[in-house]
């Protein structure tokens, strides 16, 4: 409605939370995109988030901003939320693809952007094949990369830092909705989405998802992340408790996003600075939104699940996700091959055994949770000799493989501190006598870790501090 503030999401949270400059006097610059499909009628916003529309002006205006203010040992990061999840991973893709574009590359960036877009088009033919060099082979070729370091016009030597996002959703990353392609509103056919490269490689060191188990609509299924057999990326995929918005946030009972946001910060804590009080002033936000509601403060993993599947949205179908099971998807029909994706590294956060453990509260507060998506699993609780719980698949057979419980980090226990009975459950002797096992103040210092955030590291000659962008 016109004239309400927009709930914010967990990325445009993160955005507000990194300090501009660090305790250590290093800028931190942010560049942030709204998502596509997030403003308008509800079909507007359904059609928007289901189309292509507005994708590639994303992809490129994010990688513009990369390259023109990019200096030799920034870091980059990357965060996003459905489809600003999507944008960020096709970033990092084509970053991989063609590089980081140099002062003197960026006027070709519209014809460069257009090869790699139809790097995978056997009938592509490009409009001005001697731009940006002349008798241009195919972006595929590797003579094409080749040509632009050998020209100056693009860096090839980028490490993307960390791409952390909350739950991508569609085989592409484009949520398939069988009666949009009946009115022919959205596409049958996946050709157009072939550039977009969401895959992991090794510009990417860290990679992280927030994943949501509770998701009901066929056409939200993950975009679960596999590390090649040669990629180097440290790749962690955690569930959670609640549907896609729950994860990303946006809901007006953030309860459940708190969590996942305090899991994202928690990752990368130890690599970009924020605002100290930031995740607890949230949680206090979710407080008055319980007592504006005339509701009673709800325990830590209780926030609310809303139910997804509504509206237009039934006429897509219904699927229950299935953690540690997933298929490698076809680029060309986007379907799933019966291929099982390996190396995924998931995780279930302790959440979903607490809202289990402790009965809380069903999908829209009715009945008791129930995990429906790990029924497949049997839970194995720490105790004094394994600290931490493990989910094992109930049959050999099965194929499947044990889901270990993700540790909680920094920023997450601290939040946890906030709920003294779920504190004590998971990380004191209640919950089995070994609680879940805690972690540093973040991933990387273990070696596992849209807005757009580059973290610069410039020349010491520079006057100018080392900054973030």
């Amino acid at each position: 409605m016109q004239g309400k503030i927009p709930i914010p999401s967990n990325v445009t949270r993160l955005s507000q939370a990194i300090k501009t400059v660090s305790r250590d006097g290093i800028p931190q610059i942010v560049f942030y995109q709204a998502g596509i499909g997030s403003q308008g009628g509800i079909l507007n916003r359904v059609i928007g988030g289901a189309t292509a529309d507005g994708l590639s002006e994303n992809i490129r205006s994010g990688y513009s901003f990369l390259s023109n203010n990019y200096h030799q040992g920034d870091e980059i990061f990357f965060f996003g939320f459905s489809r600003g999840a999507f944008t960020a991973r096709s970033i990092a893709g084509m970053i991989e693809g063609v590089g980081l574009l140099t002062k003197d590359g960026l006027p070709f960036l519209a014809e460069i952007f257009r090869d790699w877009e139809n790097a995978r088009n056997d009938n592509y033919k490009p409009k001005n094949p001697n731009i940006p060099f002349p008798d241009k082979p195919s972006a595929s070729d590797p003579r094409y990369k080749k040509l632009l370091a050998k020209k100056h016009l693009s860096r090839f030597d980028i490490q993307i830092q960390v791409v952390g996002v909350f739950d991508t959703v569609g085989s592409l990353g484009i949520p398939r909705i069988p009666w949009l392609e009946t009115l022919h509103l959205q596409t049958r056919s996946t050709k157009e989405y072939l550039f977009y490269d969401t895959k992991l490689n090794n510009h990417i060191k860290y990679a992280f998802q927030a994943l949501a188990l509770d998701e009901h609509r066929s056409a939200f299924s993950p975009a679960v992340w596999e590390k090649p057999d040669d990629c180097q990326t440290h790749l962690r995929q955690v569930w959670f408790p609640g549907v896609h918005s729950n994860i990303g946030g946006g809901y007006p009972d953030q309860g459940m996003a708190n969590i996942t946001l305090a899991w994202m910060m928690a990752q990368v804590e130890s690599m970009l600075d924020f605002d100290d009080t930031y995740i607890l002033d949230e949680f206090e936000a979710t407080l008055d939104h319980y007592e504006k509601t005339d509701q009673k403060p709800r325990p830590w993993s209780f926030g609310k699940i809303y139910r997804s599947l509504t509206g237009i949205y039934i006429l897509g179908g219904r699927t229950t996700r299935t953690p540690g099971d997933y298929f490698e998807v076809d680029p060309y029909s986007g379907r799933e091959t019966d291929v099982p994706l390996v190396d995924t590294n998931e995780y279930i956060h302790p959440s979903v055994r607490t809202r289990k453990a402790k009965r809380g509260p069903g999908v829209e507060d009715m009945g008791t949770y129930d995990a429906h998506p790990l029924d497949a699993y049997k839970l194995r609780a720490p105790n004094a000799e394994r600290r931490v719980a493990i989910w094992d698949p109930r049959s050999r057979r099965s194929g499947l493989h044990p889901l270990p419980e993700s540790p909680l980090w920094g920023m997450e226990r601290e939040l946890l501190e906030e709920d003294p009975r779920m504190y004590d459950y998971l990380l004191g002797n209640g919950g089995g006598g070994g609680g879940s096992s805690r972690g540093p103040s973040g991933p990387a210092d273990s070696q596992l870790v849209p807005s757009t955030l580059s973290r610069s590291r410039r020349d010491s000659r520079s006057p100018l501090p080392n900054g973030r962008l």
